[in-house]
């Protein structure tokens, strides 16, 4: 299983917890342009551990990224990319903790387009992270609305958001839509699992090592083969002694 890593608040200390990371992986690293992502990444280079950019914008702007946040923020994102080549990880998420952004229908429209162009034109080098889907309404809800692409049509890669230490309930309600993925995109669909750390909501739960466990053997039963852990901040030896089990 390759077990990689999110990082949302780089710094010589988060990214400093590569020192329990024994094992090949990727570490999607926040920031908000590319010059600030090789600056975050330039010290804690390691053989075995590669980085891609996990673009953010500011909370006005919409923080993730969706038809509905700042059109120009998008615009930036993109030709950040685009010139830079740079692996992306684009965290395609509603604006839900900024609900008057939904009323911005004219953004929407507008990045819809733009968005899709993008997809067609660099998805090979992007990794989407998506909310997970019990059924086909709300995977084609989703789709919609702008935070769900099919690595089908746009040959990316996706990990779907599975939090359990967020959502004690989701393990029977998501599982069968997980494995279901799976099945679609195979090697394209990876798991995100958590969480170690809390993120920017700032009050996010923390997995046991015995859940993070339990969460790895259920991935490991349905083939799942890559899995990343929110987030990297969190590492500590216990941790490491579960997740190096399961590593390849």
């Amino acid at each position: 299983m390759k077990i990689s890593f999110f990082e949302e608040f780089p710094s010589t200390r988060s990214l400093g917890k590569l020192k329990y990371v024994t094992w090949a992986c990727t570490v999607y690293v926040a920031a908000r342009s590319v010059k600030e992502f090789r600056k975050h990444v330039k010290e804690h280079k390691k053989k075995g551990i590669t980085f891609a950019w996990w673009p953010i914008l500011s909370k006005e702007e919409g923080y993730w990224l969706s038809p509905f946040s700042s059109p120009k923020a998008v615009k930036r994102v993109i030709n950040d990319a685009i010139a830079s080549k740079v692996s992306v990880m684009w965290d395609a998420e509603l604006p839900f903790r900024h609900p008057w952004l939904f009323l911005r229908c004219d953004n929407f429209i507008r990045n819809k387009r733009i968005i899709k162009r993008f997809f067609r034109k660099y998805g090979k080098k992007i990794i989407t992270a998506e909310y997970p889907v019990k059924n086909k309404i709300v995977h084609w809800w989703f789709k919609r609305m702008g935070v769900s692409f099919s690595p089908q049509k746009y040959g990316n890669r996706k990990i779907v958001m599975y939090y359990t230490s967020m959502h004690k309930l989701i393990p029977s309600f998501l599982l069968p839509g997980i494995s279901g993925m799976h099945s679609l995109y195979g090697t394209k669909l990876h798991v995100g699992l958590g969480t170690i750390a809390t993120g920017i909501l700032g009050d996010e739960p923390i997995l046991s090592v015995q859940e993070l466990k339990r969460d790895l053997d259920e991935m490991q039963e349905r083939g799942i083969n890559d899995v990343v852990i929110f987030r990297l901040g969190g590492m500590n030896r216990r941790y490491k002694n579960v997740l190096q089990k399961f590593a390849k």
